[in-house]
């Protein structure tokens, strides 16, 4: 059992890190706490960012509605329900605030279609292999990604990219847990159709995808 915020800040007050709890960072943010509030939108800006790129290759536009939510969130914060998962609570926000930004510029388009064909970006914690064949991996699978139908890639991207579980996926894109399986299922029949046959890349495409299965 969490304690409420008020109490725990005074037992750790001013020791809120990057170490810190989500689920604490989530209370006392709920609660006013402005070095939580500063910490939480610290650890999930770039995830937001990179996931809202995804939509649009406008960087001002991603960072304008990013900044919108962030600003929506703290005004609105006594409101905020708990959340089992606060990487998924932002995404799931993030996504729905883009897409309603995007759709007046662009209403002859599909919501999912707003999934850009961007190269994904590999940040140092996203690393896949840490070896010399890294670079080789990163270039190959980035191209692979995009020659995915868009539903596909972005839900490859969700998956493994965002750790997201099939269910919170199937809640985010408004589809069933099964439609989510299947949909990974196809992407990566695609991507062993385009695979190079060579043993290298072999092996490690089964390690990539074995974290996605």
């Amino acid at each position: 059992m969490i304690l409420p915020c008020l109490f725990l800040t005074e037992l750790i007050l001013t020791q809120i890190t990057k170490f810190t709890d989500d689920s604490i960072l989530w209370d006392c943010f709920r609660d006013g706490n402005e070095a939580a509030y500063t910490e939480l939108a610290t650890r999930y800006y770039r995830t937001l960012l990179h996931y809202g790129l995804r939509f649009t290759p406008n960087v001002q536009i991603a960072e304008d509605t990013l900044q919108d939510l962030l600003i929506h969130l703290w005004l609105h914060r006594e409101n905020l329900n708990d959340t089992p998962s606060i990487k998924f609570y932002l995404l799931k926000s993030f996504r729905h605030r883009i897409i309603k930004t995007l759709k007046p510029l662009s209403e002859e388009l599909e919501l999912t279609d707003h999934f850009e064909n961007h190269i994904i970006e590999f940040s140092s914690e996203e690393a896949i292999i840490q070896r010399e064949s890294e670079a080789g991996l990163k270039h190959q699978v980035n191209e692979l990604m995009t020659q995915l139908p868009i539903r596909q890639r972005e839900v490859v991207y969700l998956k493994f990219f965002q750790g997201l579980k099939s269910e919170e996926i199937g809640n985010l894109l408004a589809i069933k847990p099964q439609s989510v399986s299947n949909i990974l299922q196809r992407a990566l029949s695609n991507l062993k159709e385009m695979w190079p046959i060579t043993p290298s890349f072999s092996i490690m495409f089964y390690s990539f995808f074995e974290i996605i299965l």
